[in-house]
């Protein structure tokens, strides 16, 4: 499988059009809450201004601490982002 665009994120429930952008911006958001440093995840207050201004610029997101993959079965592969020190 490969890699999905923006809109194919999108429940296909939600019926009509809506601004791409918007949904990049919930995807941006929502990467900044699942940092793998606590402390680098906004807190709830930054979220709804982040999601509810167009002008507040968003900081980028560092690398994912795990992420999920589908490898086209039912099974899902979790790999988990880790450095050794030595």
């Amino acid at each position: 499988m490969g890699a999905l665009t923006a809109t194919e994120l999108v429940d296909r429930g939600m019926s009509g059009s809506f601004p791409v952008g918007d949904v990049l911006r919930c995807i941006h958001v929502g990467l900044l809450c699942v940092q793998g440093d606590p402390a680098a995840r906004p807190v709830m207050s930054s979220v709804v201004m982040m999601l509810g201004s167009d002008t507040i610029t968003l900081q980028a997101p560092s690398k994912p601490a795990f992420f999920a993959r589908n490898n086209g079965t039912n099974n899902t592969t979790m790999s988990t982002a880790a450095s050794v020190q030595g």
